[in-house]
C-alpha cells in the first residue's frame, strides 16, 4: 500500500522487547481513511540507512510503500522523507 503524511512522532523500540532488535515506530497523521497511523521500520532499513534517526524525520513529510506483516502492524518496505520540517518543533 502507497501512503504519504506526516510524522508525528518517531521512537526506537525493541520488538520483540529484551531482545537485541531495535525498529521505528512511526506515528503519522495525514494518512487517508482506513490507512494505517502506526508503521515500523524495521531493524534491517535502520541498518542499511543510518539518516534514519528518530530526532531528524519526526514533523516531515513522508512517502511510504507499506505491507501488512500482522493484523494491524505495519511494516515499511520504502519510505522517503521531505528535506524540509513541516510540524512546527515540539515544545520543552
Amino acid at each position: 500500500m502507497h501512503l504519504h503524511g506526516i510524522v508525528q512522532t518517531a521512537e526506537l523500540e525493541e520488538n520483540p522487547p529484551g531482545s537485541d532488535r531495535i525498529e521505528m515506530v512511526l506515528r503519522v497523521q495525514g494518512v487517508g481513511p482506513g490507512q494505517p497511523r502506526r508503521l515500523v521500520i524495521p531493524f534491517e532499513m535502520l541498518l542499511e540507512d543510518p539518516s534514519l534517526e528518530p530526532e531528524t524525520i519526526a514533523g516531515h513529510a513522508f512517502q511510504a510503500e507499506v505491507t501488512e506483516a500482522e493484523p494491524r502492524r505495519w511494516v515499511v518496505t520504502a519510505i522517503t522523507f521531505a528535506a524540509r520540517r513541516v510540524l512546527r518543533e515540539p515544545e520543552e
